[in-house]
C-alpha cells in the first residue's frame, strides 16, 4: 500500500492544492462581491454560472484528455485559472465575473476529471478502497483549510486573490513532475440515458437534485448569509470550517446508517431532519435569539445530513444496475446534480436579496420540505421492503467532481447476483 500511496501523492498534492487556491477563490469572491455592492441576486446567478462551466467540463473533458493528454490537459486548465483568478481583481466588473467565473468552473471540474482518471489508471483493484477514503479526505480537508486563509487579508485588496492564483497554479508542478505512466482514456463506454436511471433508481435521482439544490446554494452562498448576520471575516472563515469538518465527521455515521436499512427511508429521513434543522437556522437567523456558537453547530449537523444525500444515492443506484453501467449511470446522476447546483443558487440569491439573512435556510427549508412530499408520493408508489443487513453494497462517502470519481468507489468492482444480471441483460431495469 505505501507503494502505491507514494507512486500517486503527486496525483493527491495536485488535487489539494487545486482545491486550497480554488475553493479560497469561492469564499473570497462572495466576500469582495458584497464590498463592490453586488446584490444577492448577481451573487446567485454567479455561483450557477460557475455550475454551468463545470457541467460543460464534464461533458468535453474526455475529449480534451484524449486529444491533448493528461499533463497538457492539466496545465491548460492550470494556466486557465490561473489567469480567471487573477482577472476578477483586474476586472471588477459583473459581466466580466460571469464570463470568468464559467471559464473557472470549467477548469476545475476538467482538471478534477484529469487527476481521477489518472488515480483510476494507477489504483490496483486491491487498494482501491482505500486511495478512495484517503481521496476524499484530502478533499473535505483542503476546503476546510482554505477557509483560514481568509486571515491573511481582507477581501478588498489583492492579496488573497494572488494567494489563490499562486495555489492553483502550483498544482502543475507535481503533475509535471510525476514519472507516472498517463493511462488511455476509454470513450467507449456504455451509455445509459436520464430515463433509464429514473426508471432504475427514481429515488436516486432525486436524491441527487436535492443535494445539487442544496448544495451548490451552500458552497456559493454561505458566506453571503453569515456577512447577513454579522459576523466578521474571522468568525466566517471559522463558521465554513466547523460547518464542512463537522459535516464530515457526521457523514460516515449517516452513511452506515443506510447500510442497515431501506436507503429510500433514510433519503426521505435525511430530508425530513434537514428541513427542521432548517427551520432551525432560519428561526435564529431571523429572530437573532441564539448564540453563533448554536449557529454553528446546527449549519455542521445540517451539511453532515446533505453531504450524505449524494453517496447514499450513488450506492443506491449502483445495488440496482448492471456494474458494466456503473459509470455512464453515476454520470447521469452527475448531471442532475450539476442542474440543482445551476438552478438553485440562482434561487437562492433571489430569496436573499428580498427576504434578508435568514432566506438561505428558509430557501433549504422549502426545497427539503418540496421534496420530502416528492419522495414520500414515489415511496408508496412502489413497494418498500426492509432490507436485511447485508446489502449488495456498502455506503461510502464521496465527493461530486467528476464522473471517473465512480471506478474508484470500492463497490464498483462487485458483481450483481445473477437475477439483476439476467434483468440488465434483457434491459428491464428494476425499479426502486
Amino acid at each position: 500500500m505505501r507503494s502505491i500511496l507514494v507512486s500517486i501523492m503527486a496525483l493527491f498534492l495536485a488535487i489539494f492544492l487545486l482545491l486550497l487556491g480554488n475553493s479560497l477563490l469561492s469564499t473570497l469572491l462572495i466576500l469582495r462581491g458584497i464590498a463592490e455592492g453586488f446584490s444577492g441576486k448577481f451573487l446567485g446567478v454567479l455561483t450557477s454560472v460557475y455550475f454551468l462551466g463545470a457541467f460543460i467540463a464534464t461533458l468535453m473533458a474526455s475529449k480534451m484528455i484524449k486529444r491533448m493528454g493528461h499533463i497538457r490537459c492539466f496545465t491548460f486548465c492550470t494556466a486557465l485559472l490561473g489567469c480567471c483568478t487573477l482577472a476578477y481583481a483586474l476586472v471588477v466588473s459583473p459581466y466580466a465575473w460571469l464570463i470568468i467565473r464559467f471559464a473557472t468552473g470549467f477548469g476545475v471540474f476538467a482538471m478534477y476529471t484529469v487527476v481521477e482518471s489518472w488515480l483510476n489508471g494507477q489504483t490496483q483493484d486491491d487498494y482501491r478502497s482505500r486511495v478512495f477514503s484517503i481521496y476524499t479526505l484530502i478533499n473535505l480537508l483542503a476546503v476546510a483549510a482554505s477557509q483560514q486563509l481568509l486571515l491573511i487579508d481582507n477581501a478588498t485588496g489583492y492579496t488573497l486573490f494572488i494567494v489563490a492564483s499562486l495555489l492553483v497554479t502550483a498544482a502543475i508542478m507535481p503533475i509535471s513532475w510525476t514519472r507516472l505512466q498517463q493511462p488511455i482514456v476509454d470513450v467507449d463506454m456504455p451509455s445509459m440515458s436520464i430515463r433509464k436511471v429514473f426508471d432504475a433508481a427514481p429515488v436516486a435521482v432525486t436524491g441527487c437534485l436535492v443535494s445539487g439544490l442544496i448544495m451548490g446554494p451552500f458552497w456559493g452562498l454561505t458566506p453571503l448569509f453569515v456577512s447577513g448576520l454579522g459576523y466578521t471575516e474571522n468568525e466566517l472563515a471559522a463558521f465554513i470550517s466547523l460547518s464542512i469538518l463537522g459535516g464530515a465527521l457526521l457523514q460516515y455515521p449517516v452513511g452506515r446508517w443506510s447500510d442497515y436499512m431501506d436507503r429510500r427511508r433514510v433519503i426521505l429521513f435525511t430530508f425530513i431532519l434537514g428541513s427542521l434543522l432548517a427551520l432551525a437556522m432560519a428561526l435564529s437567523a431571523q429572530f437573532y435569539v441564539v448564540e453563533r456558537g448554536l449557529i454553528t453547530g446546527l449549519s455542521a449537523i445540517f451539511c453532515g445530513l446533505v453531504l450524505a444525500i449524494y453517496p447514499i444515492s450513488v450506492v443506491h443506484l449502483v445495488e440496482r444496475i448492471n456494474k458494466d453501467h456503473l459509470v455512464a449511470g453515476s454520470s447521469c446522476l452527475l448531471m442532475i446534480y450539476g442542474l440543482g447546483s445551476f438552478v438553485g443558487p440562482t434561487i437562492a440569491g433571489f430569496t436573499l436579496e428580498y427576504m434578508g439573512a435568514g432566506a438561505l435556510p428558509t430557501y433549504y427549508l422549502f426545497v427539503l420540505a418540496i421534496f420530502s412530499v416528492v419522495l414520500s408520493i414515489q415511496l408508496l408508489r412502489s413497494r418498500i421492503v426492509e432490507v436485511p443487513e447485508d446489502h449488495e453494497s456498502h455506503y461510502v462517502a464521496m465527493v461530486r467532481t467528476s464522473s471517473n470519481v465512480l471506478p474508484m468507489h470500492p463497490e464498483s468492482e462487485e458483481v450483481l447476483d445473477p437475477a439483476e444480471e439476467h434483468r440488465s441483460e434483457s434491459h428491464e431495469p428494476n425499479r426502486a
